[in-house]
């Protein structure tokens, strides 16, 4: 059931969170059985109120609702715009056919995409580079933080409170039961990784440049709220170490993540004789199954992946080429763990003949990734192939 909650996060700050448990598949891309929330902050000023971010358009109306529970919202008199994304700008023209004298802020790429696509007619304060300012008796600072998902991403900083809002950075799938986030909930943090990767994987080198660039500036910085998921209150430096890690790929232990496609057989059979080979060297495996009874998420093998110390893709041919669902996998991969340097071996089966084998390959090397082998049989796998896939594994791995 969709729900929003209202909470006080700080003296004078008001979480505005929309529970999401409709939307099935985020950006129409990605699964999402744990839901999703959208974060928006009302900031209580000296001078008026500040509102950082909105919710998605359809609930724009929940959103009205949720603000008239703690102000008039013709009382608004600044919306700062992290992110011109449609999910965090939808009820923008609701909020200001309202808070009709609201000055918008946001830089110059985004008040492009907000003019584009509300007919914005408010008056718009630009903040570009990283600005600080006195907004209504608050001390804000305005970061811009280019390409960490779109053009025009920024973050803003709450000096008195200690405040970093980031929208998308930091952010998570799933509907925290409360409005922080437990860093010791293993499932959260997966959601959060699978976010990660999935909205923003293509953008992995920028978000750590963004965290590079908040490191050195200095903040004092006690709460990071994202506009998905839980607010990180206290030790920011856990949320800050994990995202490191996730955006660069980091083995969490000596693994191997495997995917297979398998229409009669044989390659479930040659993806158990690597399996066997690479535990028999101490090497832990998961393993992502695509066969005729069963097609899991795909976005849980690419957080296996990431966090695993190599990948191995198993495929056979389909129409001379690579069979569809494996195709997209490989799609996936090159957009998502583009720069991602991971040990990676392939295996392809054939009948009569192949260009599949090269086309992994040809994938693989544009993502950036280190081609062990490509590996190619028919029917089934020769002797010692599968040793000899293990043995390359586990050299590259250590």
């Amino acid at each position: 059931m969709v729900k929003y909650l209202v909470k006080d996060i700080d003296e004078g700050v008001k979480l505005l969170r929309l529970d999401d448990d409709r939307t099935r598949f985020f950006e129409a891309a990605w699964h999402i059985p744990e839901g999703i929330t959208y974060n928006a902050y009302l900031i209580d000023a000296p001078g008026g109120q500040i509102l950082v971010d909105t919710w998605k358009a359809t609930y724009s109306d929940l959103l009205m609702e949720a603000l008239g529970e703690v102000t008039r919202p013709g009382r608004i008199k600044y919306v700062i715009v992290n992110h011109a994304e449609p999910d965090h700008t939808g009820s923008l023209p609701a909020v200001l056919g309202e808070a009709r004298e609201a000055k918008v802020i946001v830089n110059a790429a985004g008040e492009k995409v907000l003019r584009a696509k509300y007919r914005l007619r408010n008056e718009v304060v630009h903040v570009e580079g990283t600005r600080s300012m006195d907004l209504l008796g608050e001390e804000m600072t305005f970061i811009h933080v280019p390409w960490v998902h779109w053009p025009e991403t920024m973050f803003t900083y709450q000096g008195r409170t200690g405040t970093l809002y980031t929208c998308d950075v930091f952010g998570s799938f799933s509907i925290p039961p409360g409005h922080s986030v437990d860093p010791g909930d293993a499932r959260y943090l997966r959601s959060a990784e699978k976010y990660l990767i999935t909205v923003m994987g293509y953008y992995r080198k920028h978000v750590l440049s963004a965290i590079e660039r908040i490191d050195s500036l200095g903040l004092r910085i006690s709460r990071i709220a994202p506009s998905h998921g839980g607010v990180w209150e206290g030790d920011v430096r856990e949320p800050l170490r994990l995202y490191r890690a996730w955006a660069g790929a980091e083995p969490r232990s000596r693994s191997v993540s495997m995917a297979y496609v398998s229409m009669y057989g044989s390659i479930e059979a040659a993806a158990s004789r690597i399996f066997n080979e690479l535990s028999s060297r101490g090497i832990g495996v998961s393993a992502t199954a695509i066969t005729d009874s069963e097609y899991p998420d795909l976005e849980e093998f690419l957080v296996d992946a990431n966090d695993a110390s190599a990948i191995v893709l198993a495929t056979p041919t389909y129409d001379t080429g690579v069979h569809p669902r494996m195709k997209f996998l490989l799609e996936l991969m090159r957009e998502k763990f583009r720069g991602v340097e991971k040990p990676v071996a392939a295996i392809v089966s054939y009948g009569w003949g192949s260009n599949a084998a090269r086309y992994v390959e040809t994938v693989l090397r544009e993502t950036g990734m280190k081609v062990l082998a490509v590996e190619t049989f028919r029917e089934s796998l020769e002797e010692g192939q599968a040793s000899r896939v293990a043995d390359l594994i586990a050299g590259a791995i250590g």
